[in-house]
């Protein structure tokens, strides 16, 4: 210890007080305390030392267990259960300094450490060193009691550690148990093969390597062993050149199975082992893996091409077995692309993380642990190809959240056609219906994010969307909102590629029933049977039936009030300029599909109450026949829409019904805004004797609107605009 010594001396002799400074070069925790910078000897060289219970470590060594607190590395002294932060770091000997009373800075070492190693931790499948990230230079002023404290926690003399084995064979037991590994195994009941994944790891030869291996059930053990030693060989001999000596010495050593620390019969097949995985391990060269059944894993997980900062992020492929999204821990991180040491700084937790201003310019990292009910699985990671950019600035729809900030105790609901896809990215979109957007705001990666953070804002119990598509229903929509206890319905419209996607808040209501159906397939619904047989137009009934026009229906009981029920029907009714007759036909339908629906469902609960909202884009403007048969119920024989198309035309038809509906958003100028067309098409029709409308969140103004030629523009990511009202139950 020499001259640390003689300055802990030294102070102690001017002051009892101990109130001096130890400081860094560089503060490498973002905590506002003072910790100990501790340089860690490089530990597997040393513990194979032949003499490593007598041998004096050279720099400061940890005697404690190092464990990580409130995302602090903390050291647990063996005796006095002592906890104080620390800094794994790579220093140099100049980094860290003593200030003595007349303020000179004396180096704590003398010399050169070995190395400097961080905390042993699970990353992926192998055991990684972490290391804190580094934050802006200051000092560590005030540290009373710094070397007291210093001197729980580790031994810092030079070659004076005092000889104690029971100590060493602690620390060997420690290190030999971060040491071991864990290899996965996954195998189906009935598959006739399975998979085998480790990471392997040889420090000394720089190896770091991850296996996988797919294997039948009956091979012999034997051949499974030769199979993975012949693939661990390959790697190890490629290093002969740089590591001559201690290839050979590696690839002396065996590979080998052991079951309850008996070593397996070669001849042993391997379904025979799969039965039961407790206590069976795998040893290659000196490492031991613990072998581990059906864990949880994570297949596939990227992260999306556009990273807006003020707008959700999550992965946008998440592809795991075994797990749970909302038990599973994630973890981002950003790294500064003009930072040549590349450090990671950690900056948020949870599936979803918003990137602030401090994070434009930042490539992104997420790291996912998978975990179920009872097990974690390897954790893996995923790096942004692209760096967080400025998002578009304010978007109308941050001006409609100043109205929803809150949940109400009535019920909010949404209705949006959120532009699919597939309708979206083809050249005939970018070149003829949509020339104005710009084409990156076109991209799906980009309007995901504005659709997210737009219904996300919105704080809906009910959500209504239409020309969802699959992909994005499956790997945004749904994995997003269901941790934010949405619970959601999903139809594509037959052999289509998008469909109805119906989401709802399962904390405030029951789902008692759902169904789906594609309108014109059950032609002989009663009541519709007696429509259809009165139309004569042979041209008629065939577009009527060629349409793959969809509608979902959903029955939700309330959880404040169980005897209130609502059925909920979703629809995109039928787009052709000349199809006003098919939508009235199919709107009919749908009211009359609600109605056998309703009738079901008090058969089975026979004291609720029933109120109907039917949602979606109707296709229909105010003034013609939808409207008019849901708020006025009733369409004559002579109504303009039956002669939309004049060889189409429906003679002898008209429609009554007996529930008086209205609009819970009125009847705005605009839900559909494009230069082609510009009107009214989308609505939340409300049953009006049962529900009122407490709230109609303010649609955007002209001047908004006006801004871009048309939608969708880099601020609102549709053709259509959302809509969105506050409905309660009439006492």
């Amino acid at each position: 210890m020499n001259n640390l010594q003689n300055i802990i001396n030294r102070q102690a002799n001017v002051s009892r007080k101990w109130k001096k400074d130890l400081s860094t070069l560089t503060n490498f925790l973002n905590i506002p305390f003072p910790y100990i910078p501790l340089l860690i000897e490089d530990i597997s060289t040393y513990i194979k030392l032949n003499d490593y219970e007598n041998n004096r470590i050279k720099t400061i060594q940890t005697i404690g267990r190092i464990i990580r607190k409130d995302n602090i590395d903390m050291i647990v002294d063996l005796k006095k259960e002592v906890l104080f932060p620390i800094c794994l770091k790579p220093l140099h000997k100049t980094d860290i300094f003593f200030k003595t009373p007349r303020n000179n800075k004396n180096n704590i070492w003398e010399y050169n450490a070995v190395r400097v190693y961080g905390t042993l931790i699970r990353k992926e499948f192998q055991i990684v060193l972490g290391i804190s990230a580094i934050f802006e230079v200051t000092d560590i002023n005030n540290c009373q009691n710094i070397f007291r404290i210093l001197g729980l926690l580790a031994r810092t003399e030079y070659r004076q550690i005092p000889t104690n084995k029971e100590v060493n064979k602690l620390f060997k037991e420690q290190w030999e148990e971060q040491k071991s590994g864990e290899a996965f195994l996954y195998h189906e009941n009935g598959a006739e093969t399975f998979d085998f994944m480790f990471r392997f790891e040889y420090p000394t030869l720089n190896v770091n390597r991850q296996f996988n291996f797919s294997r039948n059930i009956n091979e012999r053990v034997d051949a499974f062993l030769n199979r993975i030693n012949c693939n661990v060989t390959k790697i190890i001999i490629r290093k002969r050149k740089k590591y001559s000596e201690e290839v050979d010495e590696a690839i002396k050593k065996s590979i080998y199975l052991y079951k309850n620390d008996i070593k397996v019969n070669g001849d042993t097949l391997c379904k025979t082992i799969l039965e039961d995985v407790n206590n069976l391990k795998l040893v290659i060269f000196d490492t031991t893996f613990v072998i581990k059944k059906n864990m949880p894993i994570v297949n596939v997980i990227t992260l999306p091409s556009s990273l807006l900062c003020g707008f959700p992020l999550y992965p946008n492929k998440f592809e795991s077995l075994y797990t749970s999204k909302k038990l599973s821990i994630f973890k981002w991180y950003k790294n500064n692309i003009n930072d040549p040491k590349k450090i990671w700084l950690h900056i948020g937790d949870g599936y979803l993380y918003t990137p602030n201003t401090s994070d434009i310019g930042y490539r992104l990292k997420l790291n996912c642990t998978p975990k179920n009910e009872t097990e974690s699985g390897p954790s893996i990671e995923v790096e942004s190809k692209k760096v967080v950019e400025a998002g578009p600035g304010n978007c109308p729809f941050d001006t409609r959240h100043m109205f929803t900030k809150f949940k109400l105790t009535g019920k909010r609901v949404t209705s949006y056609n959120i532009l699919a896809n597939v309708y979206a990215s083809t050249s005939y979109s970018k070149e003829n219906l949509f020339p104005y957007c710009p084409e990156y705001a076109l991209d799906i990666d980009y309007r995901k994010q504005l659709i997210l953070k737009e219904l996300i804002g919105f704080n809906s119990d009910i959500i209504c969307l239409q020309e969802v598509d699959n992909k994005i229903y499956d790997n945004d929509l749904m994995p997003t909102l269901s941790l934010l206890q949405y619970k959601s319905m999903f139809n594509t419209k037959s052999e289509s590629s998008e469909g109805l996607a119906i989401f709802f808040n399962e904390e405030r209501f029951e789902q008692l029933s759902f169904d789906c159906t594609v309108i014109g397939h059950n032609t002989e619904m009663p009541k519709f049977a007696l429509i259809w047989s009165k139309i004569q137009n042979e041209k008629v009934k065939k577009r009527f039936l060629q349409r793959n026009t969809t509608a979902q229906v959903i029955a939700l009981r309330s959880r404040e009030r169980p005897l209130d029920v609502l059925v909920i029907a979703n629809t995109h009714l039928y787009f052709h300029p000349d199809a006003d007759h098919i939508r009235l036909l199919q709107a009919y339908y749908i009211l009359l599909y609600i109605e056998n629906l309703i009738e079901k469902i008090k058969q089975e609960h026979p004291q609720i109450n029933v109120s109907i909202l039917l949602c979606g884009d109707f296709n229909s403007v105010p003034e013609c026949g939808i409207y008019q048969l849901m708020t006025e119920n009733y369409i004559p024989e002579n109504y303009k829409d039956w002669s939309s198309n004049l060889e189409e035309t429906v003679k002898g038809v008209s429609l009554t019904y007996n529930v008086r509906f209205a609009s819970a958003c009125g009847t705005p100028i605009y839900t559909n805004y494009t230069p082609e067309f510009s009107g009214c098409l989308d609505y939340i029709f409300y049953e009006k004797n049962k529900l009122e409308v407490e709230q109609v969140i303010p649609m955007p103004n002209d001047e908004e609107l006006a801004l871009y030629v048309g939608l969708p523009s880099i601020v609102l990511p549709s053709d259509h605009i959302s809509l969105c009202a506050d409905l309660k139950w009439i006492t």
